[in-house]
């Protein structure tokens, strides 16, 4: 576990305030399932904070987030990981703030924690007990191990270690750890604005050599994503950027559907260098189907945005191509999302099952919308099997699977999963972990 002189600075500056605002950050994370600067931007707004409070508050539940582990592991020996949300949210701010300074006493939390820890709570973070807790887990098998000290969900280390070997695993996760933030410019003659931009706000700016509307920014402080106008430059991961150009690799013309559309950062990209003459944005959800009016502002092609399950959609004509970005369990953006390390922490085989059977339905009526030999992106942002390869063998509809056209150093690189499925993996590729692959209708 990496800490640093910033993260003992930092925990030294914490007040009551900032204390109750990251362990509300944490909270709202788990209970509504969103992402930390989600959280962060909704939490921001109910309390009245300076600027330095804010970022100090995003700071401290970030690293609270990445050091939830053993937190989790010490709560759990002592029958307490049923405590209200609120509780076991401040106990792991509290956990990380004692970790990261040495001078960070129990007596300094009990001054700033409020009503939110009991004196029960922090008998269990004594330096002596979270030492004897650390050698406790270093005796455990190598996949729970994993887990609590890197704190990643131990079903997602299980998956990693299936599939790399116990010598890859520890820099696979290690990965995760290491934001990673990709700018799309949707117009390439404003890239030294936003480079000027981004740099000016704490980012290093890496221009990318596959696709020259792409660039890196590695952050180099611990602060949320500035805006960026929509009209000149989205957030938009090169995973997700790889998939689309791998389906205009396959030349697709006419009237294309996106059957889990919202927020539409692929159609948006897929209008903006295709050929695409009109564009259906299917999304179950009316409120993350709004989103996309935003996202397609800068586009080129006609389009309608519709409320319906992408599993039962239907047209009355077969269209020429189709997206299914199904969703899933999002375990491939953990690096750039560190709020995943806790909503994934329970994510277990039976929730993996229920998810494949949605994605497998949504690509199903893919297949029955779109005429005999169209293409059909299928991708999730996910490390598991069952997200990507086990859904495309779960597929009744007769279909093949492509080989796209991928750029040269790409292609030697990427992860080939089987014939026509492609993996991308943080410590190989800077990207989310991502499964994509382009299959199509065989002629009847």
């Amino acid at each position: 576990m990496n800490l640093t002189s910033q993260d003992e600075e930092n925990s030294e500056l914490t007040t009551p305030l900032v204390f109750r605002v990251a362990t509300r950050i944490i909270e709202k994370i788990a209970s509504h399932h969103i992402s930390l600067d989600s959280s962060f931007q909704e939490t921001i707004n109910e309390f009245k904070l300076s600027p330095g409070e804010q970022r100090l508050a995003y700071f401290i539940s970030k690293k609270a987030l990445e050091h939830i582990g053993i937190p989790i592991y010490i709560l759990q020996k002592n029958k307490k990981e049923t405590l209200p949300l609120r509780r076991r949210a401040a106990f792991y701010v509290a956990f990380y703030l004692v970790f990261s300074s040495s001078s960070f006493t129990l007596e300094k939390i009990r001054a700033i924690r409020g009503g939110l820890l009991s004196d029960s709570l922090l008998t269990l973070l004594t330096s002596r007990n979270i030492d004897n807790v650390l050698e406790e887990i270093k005796g455990l098998p190598i996949s729970l191990r994993l887990a609590y000290l890197e704190s990643i969900p131990p079903l997602l280390v299980e998956s990693l270690l299936l599939r790399f070997g116990e010598r890859e695993v520890e820099g696979a996760i290690k990965s995760f750890k290491n934001r990673q933030v990709w700018v799309r410019l949707n117009r390439e003659d404003k890239r030294e604005w936003v480079e000027e931009y981004l740099e000016g706000r704490g980012f290093r700016i890496i221009r990318d050599k596959d696709y020259s509307y792409l660039l890196e920014a590695i952050p180099l402080k611990e602060n949320p994503l500035p805006p960026l106008p929509p009209d000149v430059a989205v957030y938009q991961n090169k995973a997700s950027v790889i998939a689309v150009e791998a389906l205009l690799s396959m030349n697709p013309r006419g009237i294309m559907v996106d059957l889990a559309a919202a927020p539409c950062m692929k159609a948006s990209l897929l209008c903006l260098r295709g050929k695409t003459e009109y564009l259906l944005l299917v999304d179950v959800s009316e409120k993350r189907a709004r989103t996309c009016t935003e996202t397609m502002k800068p586009s080129r092609c006609m389009y309608d945005i519709l409320n319906s399950d992408g599993r039962i959609f239907g047209c009355s004509k077969s269209l020429d191509a189709a997206i299914v970005d199904a969703p899933c369990t999002n375990s491939g953006a953990l690096p750039r999302d560190p709020g995943l390390r806790l909503a994934l922490w329970e994510l277990d085989k039976k929730d993996l099952e229920e998810m494949k059977a949605v994605q497998s339905a949504i690509l199903t009526n893919a297949l029955k919308l779109v005429r005999p030999g169209a293409p059909i992106l299928y991708s999730t942002c996910s490390v598991f099997t069952e997200e990507g390869e086990d859904v495309l063998h779960t597929l009744k509809t007769p279909h093949v699977l492509n080989e796209p056209f991928l750029p040269p150093r790409l292609k030697k690189t990427i992860y080939e999963s089987c014939r026509g499925c492609y993996r991308l993996f943080p410590h190989i590729h800077h990207t989310d972990g991502f499964f994509f692959s382009i299959l199509s209708k065989k002629e009847e």
